[in-house]
This record gives structure tokens, C-alpha cells and sequence, in this order.
């Protein structure tokens, strides 16, 4: 018996440093890769599921189900979806990152923009110091405390710069909650370095998709189905 195209379904993709990296993926149509934030997993993006595309959640490396090593940084993780694109025979997708998710997804737009066709940017940051005050210091305490790969890219600048950004030709969407842990005035300097669109989603906080999914959907949706 064939299964539902809407099921959803999960496997791994082995990466070229022989690792093993974890998705879901449920849907059909213009493939849609979702990343989540620092210490997050795939199932973050339980509301974004049922989306109209081919959903394709990612666990990134030291994240979920994927497997863990000592050198983690976005350059790595951003050639680790690479190597899930080229393992699902996909040439070009549609992507959207939130929070660490959002700055993994510039770094590959940066590497790798010919595999992009529409950029979507959930309250990134290029540098440190783009966040409020509250989360520079709760990022500060959990990698003083924790200190593991994955909390160290909480304080470090994300290596993407204002002349990368400008360079983007492929659509792009900004969207920040309200109240967002982001500065609001860096994140319209990303959407302005790369000449795209910006959106504040009203009485959201950081995680938007989370509190307002429906509102947030709708955004994603307009944006990514206009030609």
C-alpha cells in the first residue's frame, strides 16, 4: 500500500566527514528546509509541518538525533545541509532558519547561493552584540556553565558580513517578533543589506512560529509562494 503523500517520515543522511544527520520531512511541492535554534531540534518546527511544500526539518550536528563532534561552527553545519540537499537529490530549496537556525541559513546562502531560492530570516543576528541585554547575559551564563560546542556559538559572531549580505540576488524575508531577544535595529540591517523584506510579528516574543504559528504561517506562505 502506497503511503500518503502528507505522511510524515524521518532518515539520515551521512555527511562527507562520515556523520550522521538527522530530518523529517513531510509534504510535497517547492522543498522547504527548516532549521532550528541553538539547543533545538527538528521537532521545533511542529506547526510548520503542514505547510503547502516538501517540509524537511533538519536536526543539526550535535542537535536531536544527529551525531555530535568537538569542532562545531556554521561553516560545518552549513556544508552538513548541503550534503542533505545532494543526498535528497535536491538542487534548489527554499529556506528558513530561526535564531542560530537564521544565521546557519546566511552562511550557506553565503557559500552556497545557487542551491537557494528564497531566503526566510527569523531573528538572526550577525554579531553578538546584535542581541538585548537579557540574552547577551542568559548566553554568557549557559556557556560558562555548560560550556559544549553548541553553547559557544551562542557567543560568537556568525561570520556572515554586511558586503556577504549585499551580495544576496535571492529573495529574502526578515521576520522578528515584537519583543524579540534581537535587536529590532539589526535585524532591519540585515533585511536592508540584503535588500529584502522585513516583518514584525505583533505581541510575539522570539519564539513566533511557536506562539503565533498561524499569523507566522500565513507570512511564510505569501512570501514563498509569490513568483
Amino acid at each position: 500500500m502506497q503511503a500518503k503523500a502528507d505522511t510524515q517520515t524521518s532518515g539520515y543522511v551521512t555527511t562527507q566527514d562520515h556523520e550522521e544527520i538527522h530530518y523529517i520531512r513531510k509534504g510535497k511541492g517547492t522543498p522547504l528546509i527548516l532549521l532550528h535554534g541553538n539547543g533545538q531540534s527538528a521537532a521545533y518546527f511542529k506547526s510548520q509541518m503542514d505547510l503547502p511544500f516538501d517540509n524537511i526539518a533538519i536536526d543539526s550536528r550535535n542537535h536531536g538525533k544527529s551525531s555530535s563532534t568537538q569542532e562545531l561552527n556554521f561553516k560545518l553545519m552549513a556544508h552538513d545541509v548541503l550534503d542533505v540537499l545532494n543526498a535528497l537529490h535536491i538542487e534548489k530549496a527554499d529556506i528558513l532558519g530561526f535564531s542560530d537556525g537564521a544565521n546557519l541559513a546566511m552562511v550557506f546562502a553565503k557559500n552556497y547561493p545557487h542551491r537557494v531560492n528564497k531566503l526566510i530570516l527569523n531573528s538572526g543576528n550577525l554579531k553578538f552584540s546584535d542581541l538585548r541585554l537579557l540574552s547577551k547575559i542568559t548566553s554568557i551564563l549557559q556557556n560558562f556553565f555548560f560550556n559544549t560546542p553548541v553553547t559557544e556559538l551562542l557567543v560568537k559572531n556568525v561570520g556572515v558580513k554586511k558586503t556577504d549580505l549585499s551580495k544576496f540576488n535571492m529573495p529574502v524575508l526578515v521576520i522578528v517578533g515584537q519583543y524579540d531577544l534581537i535587536k529590532k535595529s539589526s535585524s532591519k540591517k540585515i533585511a536592508r543589506y540584503c535588500h529584502g523584506d522585513f516583518v514584525v510579528i505583533p505581541k510575539a516574543f522570539h519564539k513566533a512560529s511557536q506562539t503565533r504559528p498561524k499569523l507566522f504561517n500565513q507570512i511564510v506562505t505569501q512570501f514563498l509562494q509569490v513568483n
